[in-house]
């Protein structure tokens, strides 16, 4: 399989809001169109989202930044929330944190000793277990409160019960138990548990993750989740013997899932590494997934599993984390860590097209 290179570009301006536009810019991490054509972006370094508005077919602009802090319940004052996937259906958006714990920085100004010090240090980031949704009308926010699933210092329902899971549960350490002030939760660009994709049809929700990859063997999670009151998500059973989530396991060929889509009754797959490295960077089709009822694993070779094409590979920068689709053309990608030949001007910087797979 080929590599692809893409059949447009599409210029993203934040025109407004910009005394650090390389705040909005520079870290995407999720992207979704709604129907009136306005463009919704993903910020892993903030508490809010980007609202775009389509200008002409190639230009989105009118930036709107619209930040969550006062609408959510969350268990930690002025910490990120690590936006990593967002879906639209219907007037109502998802957004999904990465669920994941972080490993203190070596930071080159520090002494060898501090520094093994900062390198032992995985911290829970609570923020980061968020999973909710909001009304959207005229390209805002209708909802003063967004629905969401609670959250705890310790996470939330979903993450607590995958605690008990054999494949994913050593992963999510042992609930109670800290380390060096911390938690025995993997870190995530380390293979640990890393939310990093969510497709919604009615109540159900895929969310993928980037890691862990098990054996070559990426993980896509099913829940299914009903709002109840207080503007709270209630996790339902779904899975054999009472589970609250199923598992669908995939042959990414050792990549993670970085964002999920629909594509009629098929879900695409933007895939890459699981590690903080630039590498190979791919979209594949799972066909009939909404049609999964089970756990399942699905192999390349199976028919039901297509690699459709990889996208241009870079040895640095330009890492692939936003996938929606582009009005009726094509498959919309936007990118953290951009390359400097796509930042333009002060406020604006280049995402990709790539042409939609064939029937």
């Amino acid at each position: 399989m080929m590599q692809t290179y893409p059949c447009s570009r599409v210029l993203l301006r934040f025109d407004r809001d910009t005394n650090e536009p390389d705040l909005f810019r520079c870290h995407l991490s999720a992207c979704a169109q709604d129907r009136e054509g306005n463009l919704w972006l993903g910020n892993d370094e903030s508490t809010g989202l980007s609202r775009l508005k389509s200008k002409t077919p190639d230009v989105f602009a009118k930036h709107l930044y619209q930040d969550l802090s006062d609408r959510l319940e969350l268990p930690e004052e002025d910490e990120e929330i690590d936006i990593e996937g967002m879906d639209i259906e219907e007037d109502r958006l998802w957004i999904v944190g990465s669920h994941t714990g972080t490993r203190k920085k070596f930071k080159p100004k520090k002494d060898i000793e501090d520094n093994l010090e900062r390198l032992s240090q995985v911290r829970l980031r609570p923020n980061r277990f968020l999973i909710a949704s909001a009304q959207i009308d005229g390209g805002k926010l209708k909802d003063d409160r967004l629905t969401q699933i609670p959250i705890t210092k310790e996470g939330n329902a979903l993450s607590l019960a995958l605690q008990e899971d054999p494949h994913l549960g050593p992963f999510l350490g042992t609930k109670g138990e800290e380390q060096h002030g911390g938690c025995q939760q993997i870190a995530s660009k380390e293979n640990g548990f890393d939310i990093e994709g969510v497709a919604v049809r009615e109540d159900r929700l895929f969310l993928g993750l980037r890691g862990p990859v098990l054996r070559g063997w990426a993980i896509l999670l099913e829940i299914c989740l009903v709002e109840s009151t207080g503007n709270r998500l209630t996790l339902e059973p779904i899975g054999s013997d009472g589970r609250h989530y199923r598992k669908h396991f995939i042959d990414l060929k050792g990549m993670g899932v970085r964002e999920l889509m629909w594509y009629g009754s098929d879900l695409l797959i933007l895939a890459g590494p699981t590690m903080d490295i630039t590498g190979l960077q791919s979209i594949y089709r799972l066909r009939y997934a909404a049609d999964l009822t089970d756990d399942s694993i699905t192999a390349l070779d199976d028919g039901r599993l297509e690699l459709l094409y990889h996208l241009p590979l870079m040895t640095h920068g330009d890492k692939a984390e936003g996938l929606c689709r582009y009005g009726d053309s094509g498959l919309l990608v936007v990118y953290d860590a951009p390359r400097s030949d796509r930042l333009v001007a002060k406020n604006a910087i280049l995402a990709d097209v790539f042409a939609p797979p064939d029937a």
